[in-house]
């Protein structure tokens, strides 16, 4: 039973009841009614009764799946008086929600686990049948292909002309698997293949035939689930292909089922169906790929023409659930499944790009390239969805914000492909800064979501890669040293900063940014001490790390009473803190006396200096240390 159909049997219960009701009250305050009276009013619930009934058909004036033992009466022995209608609506949902939990445990439940012995039955009988001589191969695969069309066309009955729709769809997807694995059997099964000869193309014309026809009648009839089993089975289909050792059968196969998926979604709101099928388009690309090893031109056409199909898909996908509430289930499942289509679609895109063009130019530094090209599709992609921005007229579709942000992060991985370590992150900083420009320029925000990615993978790499592939600091090379380590995370730390800060003031944040703005700024600015403090333990040893430090967080503390920012202040005490720390636990054993020595002198002046400082800017407090005199004495 469909959400629509329990809603009209909810109504029908609720009109039944409230007739009910006003009945049993006019009996509870004893008013005598005329015959001509009651009769009436039993006429009026009658017609209520019958009114919510006939809203439980469909238009064709077909029964649906509706249990005759749903909306009976209710208990003769309820009480009458003293709460009655609550006792009686807390019997009437007990009554429904037993009801929907047998129906689903009855239809579905029953119906799936029936439909999977049916299947399993199929299988041991032509097992048996081979073990006993029964049929040959060829008659095996038409007995079970006859089998599975007439249980496909049975389930379709009972669904479509007798009302009981889930169970004909589990009926009609059923006989959809039985149909076609029997017909597959004739190929993909050597011992088939072998003893009735049959041709590839004949089984693939057979299976595309039966796939076609199981996605024309679950359109026509509104069912998905057979819909989805169509495709899945379309996509098996394609694997198949490749045995035919061509190169353009198989990635013009899947793009076919992507463009009927595509097409399918401008008049089913079946959005699913184009995010599974993304998956399964790129899944059996790969395969045709690592089997074939097909040229690097049927590679990049391949993923170039997929790439354009599932824009166009996400394009469909924003035309629908438009009208959906921003904070409800839907909307968000709906946003999720956007986000993931578009961000696997261009991943996949990028890897056949970059495989095509490293195939067709070995030599050649373009390692890279295909992903600023798609990094470039995909902020036209959101130019052209953005109803502020868009040429033509806004149209009623939702902006493709994943694609904005997705093309900052393409294109910073582009440029980290394209250069080297250095130029990476100078790159990937270039991009985070023009990223958030952009959105303060032309008020796109889903820019500044993307320059965060990048920056989160920006600290990752600094870490993992710079901080051991970068040069030192050598004032013997100062070359190296302008292209070296020191040099790389001190961009880093002053570019975020300087993000710290922009976020901190700015005022063109959406009402989402600024609910997370202290989280948004708070990261950077930590992110940036983080980084400082690494990069100098990693560029000094010994006591110059613990002055280092203390200098530091001196800073920070400095800059934080002059700004009188907290958040800054905190920072400082935390670096100084560290560095504190450290002089207790590692200075002390691992220093000679003279370099021990003068790290407890620098930390303790500094500390006593920056109390002073904190007691002038900030107020002077007690700390407990007097002595209470005893009373008495």
């Amino acid at each position: 039973m469909t959400d629509d159909d329990l809603r009209r049997e909810v109504e029908r219960l609720r009109d039944e009841v409230d007739a009910l009701h006003r009945r049993l009250e006019a009996v509870e305050r004893g008013v005598e009614t005329s015959p001509e009276a009651t009769a009436d009013s039993t006429e009026s619930a009658r017609q209520s009764a019958e009114g919510a009934d006939g809203a439980h058909q469909d238009a064709a004036g077909r029964r649906l799946e509706t249990g005759p033992d749903i909306g009976q009466s209710a208990d003769p022995e309820a009480p009458t008086t003293g709460g009655s209608k609550r006792n009686r609506s807390a019997g009437i949902a007990s009554q429904l929600n037993d009801a929907d939990w047998e129906r689903t445990l009855g239809v579905r439940w029953l119906g799936l686990v029936g439909a999977l012995a049916l299947v399993v039955g199929v299988v041991l009988f032509v097992r048996l049948a081979i073990e006993i001589g029964l049929l040959g191969p060829g008659g095996r695969v038409a007995l079970g292909a006859l089998s599975g069309i007439a249980l496909l066309a049975g389930g379709r009955y009972v669904a479509t002309r007798q009302g009981y729709v889930r169970w004909g769809r589990i009926a009609s997807g059923t006989g959809l698997a039985i149909a076609y694995f029997s017909v597959y059997a004739a190929y993909g099964f050597e011992s088939y293949r072998q003893a009735i000869g049959t041709p590839l193309w004949a089984v693939l014309v057979a299976l595309t035939l039966l796939v076609v026809a199981a996605v024309g009648v679950s359109v026509s009839d509104g069912a998905p689930f057979v819909a989805g089993e169509a495709f899945l089975l379309g996509y098996v289909t394609a694997t198949l292909s490749t045995d035919a050792a061509t190169v353009v059968l198989t990635p013009a196969y899947v793009i076919l089922l992507g463009v009927g998926v595509v097409a399918i979604a401008t008049v089913r709101p079946w959005g699913r169906l184009v995010s599974a099928s993304t998956f399964a388009t790129y899944g059996v690309l790969l395969l045709w790929l690592v089997d074939l090893e097909p040229p690097a031109g049927a590679v990049g056409v391949a993923g170039v023409v997929s790439f354009a199909l599932y824009l166009l898909g996400g394009y469909v996908l924003r035309g629908q659930n438009v009208d959906a509430e921003p904070g409800s289930t839907r909307g968000q499942i709906h946003r999720v499944r956007l986000a993931v289509t578009t961000v696997a679609n261009a991943s996949f895109a990028t890897l056949f790009l970059e495989i095509a063009l490293r195939n067709a130019f070995p030599e050649a530094a373009v390692d890279g390239l295909g992903a600023i090209g798609i990094a470039t599709a995909l902020a036209v992609t959101y130019a052209v969805t953005d109803p502020t921005y868009a040429v033509r007229h806004p149209r009623p579709v939702r902006r493709n914000e994943t694609a904005a942000a997705a093309s900052v992060a393409f294109l910073a991985g582009g440029i980290a492909m394209t250069a080297g370590t250095f130029a990476a992150t100078v790159g990937a900083l270039a991009v985070i800064g023009g990223a958030v420009a952009l959105s303060r320029w032309i008020d796109a925000p889903a820019f500044r979501v993307g320059a965060h990615v990048v920056a989160g993978a920006l600290v990752l790499k600094l870490i993992a890669v710079d901080a051991t592939a970068l040069p030192a600091f050598d004032a013997a090379e100062p070359m190296a040293t302008l292209s070296g380590r020191p040099v790389s995370f001190a961009l880093a730390i002053g570019a975020f900063y300087a993000l710290a800060w922009w976020y901190s003031r700015t005022d063109v944040l959406t009402d989402l940014e600024r609910r997370f703005l202290p989280a948004t700024v708070a990261s950077y600015a930590i992110v940036a001490t983080g980084l400082g403090v690494i990069v100098l333990a990693l560029e000094l040893s010994g006591l110059g790390v613990s002055v280092a430090w203390i200098l530091f967080g001196s800073a920070l503390l400095g800059i934080g009473l002059a700004t009188d920012v907290r958040g800054v202040r905190a920072l400082g005490l935390a670096v100084l803190g560290l560095a504190t720390a450290k002089v207790f636990l590692f200075d002390t054993r691992d220093l000679d006396t003279v370099a021990r020595t003068l790290s407890f002198l620098v930390l303790g002046a500094v500390l006593l200096i920056a109390s002073y400082v904190y007691a002038r800017t900030r107020g002077d407090v007690e700390i407990g240390l007097e002595v209470p005199e005893r009373g008495g004495e």
